[in-house]
Parts: C-alpha cells; sequence; structure tokens
C-alpha cells in the first residue's frame, strides 16, 4: 500500500507540473503580443515619414512627393466625375498634392420627362416676377425645381431665346426690371436695356433634383452688360458633398472684375473640398487667362503656379498653359429674343 501510495503522488505532482509549465508559457505568449501591439502603436505615434493620401482623405489636407502625386493623379482620375484631365496642382512646402483645375462644368440638362406636364408660361411668369421684386431667391428656388416650372424650361430646350416678364420699352423689349427664363433651367432677375441683360443682375443656373451631379447651383451676382457678366461681381457654386472626389479642385466663389464672363484683374477665390473645408486665394486673370504668380517657374510637368493662397503666399494652385485660359462663368445662354 505505501508503494501504490507514493506512486500515486508522483503521478499527481507530475501532472502539475506539466499543467504549471503550460500555465507558464501561455503567460509568456500573451505577454509578447501585447509588447508587440504597445511597439506598433508607439511606431505610429512617433514615425516622422509624411502621410501617403488614401482615397478618403482631402487632397487639400494630403501632402505627398510630387513624384507620387503624379501616379495618384492618375489613379484618382479614374474615379472622378469630372471630364477634365490632371492640369493643376496645391503646392505645399517641398510637397505638392495635385488635382483637377476648377471643377469642370458646363450647364444642368433636363431630361424629356414632361410630355404631360402642363403649364402656363403667363402666370408662372409673374409668380417668379413677384419673388424677384422682392429678390426672394429661396422662392425663386422653390418655384425653379417644381415640376411645372422645369416643363416650361424644356420647352425651350436647344433655343437661346427666353420667357419675359416685367418692364418693357414702347417696341415691347424687356427695358427696366424684369425676370426671364431660358433653358436648361437657367432664370435671369434684375435690370434690362435695349432686350438684353444690362445693369445689376443676378443668373442662377438649377440642376434638376433628379441628377446625380455634383453641381446643385450655379449662380453670378452683379453686374452686367451686353447679356453677359461685365463689371463687378461674384460668381458661386453649391455642390453635392457627397459626389465630390480628392481629384478636384472645387470653386465655390470667384468674386471680382467680368469682361463678356471672364476673369479679369484681381480675383478673390474661394474653394471648398468634399469635407466643406474652404480656402482663399488671390491672383490675376487678364480677360479668361490666369497669370503665373511672380517669381515663381513651371514645374517639372510645365504647369504654372496661378492662385496664392491668402494665407499663406508660399501655397499656389498650377495650372497648365491651357487650363489657365477661358475662366470665367460657364454655360450662360445668351442672345436670342423674347418668347411671347
Amino acid at each position: 500500500m505505501e508503494r501504490e501510495e507514493k506512486t500515486r503522488i508522483a503521478i499527481t505532482a507530475g501532472i502539475a507540473g506539466v499543467i504549471l509549465l503550460i500555465l507558464i508559457f501561455f503567460l509568456a505568449l500573451s505577454g509578447d503580443n501585447g509588447k508587440n501591439d504597445n511597439a506598433i502603436d508607439y511606431s505610429s505615434e512617433t514615425s516622422s515619414e509624411e502621410p501617403v493620401a488614401s482615397e478618403t482623405s482631402s487632397s487639400f489636407m494630403s501632402t505627398v512627393s510630387e513624384e507620387d502625386s503624379l501616379s495618384a493623379d492618375l489613379d484618382s482620375s479614374k474615379e472622378s466625375s469630372s471630364a477634365a484631365s490632371s492640369s493643376a496642382s496645391l503646392s505645399t512646402g517641398k510637397s505638392t498634392v495635385s488635382g483637377n483645375s476648377f471643377y469642370s462644368t458646363d450647364k444642368a440638362v433636363l431630361k424629356n420627362l414632361y410630355k404631360k406636364v402642363t403649364y402656363d408660361k403667363n402666370s408662372q411668369m409673374q409668380e417668379l416676377l413677384t419673388y424677384a421684386s422682392e429678390n426672394n431667391q429661396e422662392a425663386i428656388r422653390d418655384l425653379a425645381h417644381l415640376e411645372r416650372f422645369e416643363a416650361m424650361s424644356f420647352s425651350l430646350e436647344g433655343k437661346d431665346d427666353f420667357y419675359y416678364a416685367g418692364e418693357t420699352d414702347s417696341d415691347g423689349l424687356p427695358n427696366g426690371f424684369g425676370v426671364a427664363a431660358y433653358a436648361n433651367d437657367q432664370y435671369y432677375y434684375g435690370e434690362w436695356k435695349n432686350g438684353v441683360r444690362s445693369g445689376q443682375g443676378t443668373w442662377i443656373s438649377f440642376y434638376p433634383q433628379y441628377n446625380s451631379y455634383v453641381v446643385k447651383e450655379h449662380m453670378y451676382s452683379g453686374e452686367w452688360d451686353g447679356d453677359l457678366p461685365n463689371g463687378n461681381g461674384q460668381e458661386h457654386y453649391d455642390y453635392n458633398y457627397e459626389y465630390m472626389n480628392n481629384a478636384d479642385i472645387y470653386l465655390q466663389n470667384a468674386i471680382g472684375n467680368f469682361i463678356n464672363g471672364l476673369y479679369n484683374g484681381e480675383m478673390y477665390i474661394i474653394t471648398v473640398d468634399l469635407n466643406g473645408e474652404t480656402k482663399e486665394w488671390i491672383g490675376n486673370c487678364n480677360s479668361g487667362t490666369w497669370q503665373k504668380v511672380s517669381e515663381t517657374d513651371k514645374d517639372k510637368r510645365g504647369n504654372s503656379a496661378v492662385l496664392s493662397e491668402r494665407e499663406n503666399l508660399e501655397n499656389h494652385i498650377w495650372m497648365s498653359d491651357e487650363k489657365a485660359k477661358d475662366n470665367g462663368v460657364s454655360g450662360i445662354i445668351f442672345g436670342g429674343s423674347r418668347v411671347e
């Protein structure tokens, strides 16, 4: 019995020893994993390397090398909703973040959905005139998105002519204050002279709500002459942020002088990104052509610095010679005659 007891004790002690060794090994392994995790966290917090731009980061917040930015341009342009080529970049110190020039847009396009929609041109134009006389843009905006107003606009599709309500001269031409409706969901209210927009006025291009397009609204408000923006004024865009991308540079406001719809002279520019963050820029235009910022040279791709950030003059927007031309309020329908 004594020998059997000793054997039982030895076996029990051996089993306990094995369990203890397994437990020590498990604890040691867990401790190593914890140290590795901490080391990874620490290295990510203290890394001095430049961050790499991701698909979800804003192009205005990321910094990549000039060589990397060219590659990023090619990748991001595949996902861009703009048809423009990559030709502008934002310079940040020794690095650049490249994108396209100001988002390329032309005009709203209404779909042929209004065959059974009835409208009364005369009464609807009087509605517009009432709100325009009060400078009630919200009411005008609400009307423009109604089907009967879109149907009225669509009836002018492919034409430069317009419907009109307001003051006229002895020949029945718009003269004084009035409001006009054009094709492509465009409207103007303000001053007229001899049948064309002249004086102070506001033009708005509304994009229909069924469009899955980045632009919601495009507006110019200021001085007009000869049916086009001429004089001091402001161009403005509203966007659907969910359709914006990291590649394009989106113009929010252009404030300054205009000549035949083109930027002319010193311009104050505000851009906006898909996070709603804005930047302010200054530059000079000559009849729509951006002038190179003084004491700057072209970059490796032949782009010129054309705009400087207002609060940091070392940061620039760069454009190709082609993209630097013909900058102004795009898509305005002009010419044509009043349709009775």
